[in-house]
């Protein structure tokens, strides 16, 4: 691995540790998005082998996406969410076999609302966190 390769994981890697919860799962979806993207350029200039390699780390990426949500506690949303997982795993599996890059077009597309929809949470938590908190029992008059 050259250098700046390295450099590139490492930087990654710090990213996504000092990630909250919700920019890991925003990231996430930023790399779907990102192997998507790669997966469509290789399914156009026909190369089967690298369409695989992406698309499979497509999977991996949902899959990490599935494991993370709160069954216990997410009510509706975690349903929901499941649901559109398994909704996207069996169009890239459809677009595999079929070869439609806009299946794996739609799919990015909703990866990229949920990836906003992560980062609105975490900046909302974020603003809801930092609020002053005046307490009238801790002030000196």
């Amino acid at each position: 691995m050259n250098t700046y390769a390295h450099s590139a994981d490492q930087y990654l890697a710090q990213r996504v540790l000092g990630a909250s919860p919700e920019q890991q799962a925003a990231l996430l979806m930023e790399a779907g998005q990102l192997f998507l993207g790669k997966a469509i350029r290789a399914m156009e200039q026909r190369d089967h082998s690298l369409l695989a390699r992406h698309l499979g780390q497509v999977a991996k990426i949902i899959n990490e996406a599935v494991l993370r949500v709160n069954r216990e506690d997410g009510g509706e949303l975690a349903h929901n969410l499941l649901k559109i997982y398994a909704w996207w795993t069996s169009e890239l599996f459809e677009a595999s076999s079929s070869k439609d890059a806009a299946k794996l077009r739609v799919v990015s597309h909703h990866m990229g609302q949920i990836r906003q929809a992560w980062e609105q949470l975490h900046e909302k938590n974020i603003k809801t966190s930092s609020a002053p908190v005046f307490d009238l029992r801790t002030q000196v008059v």
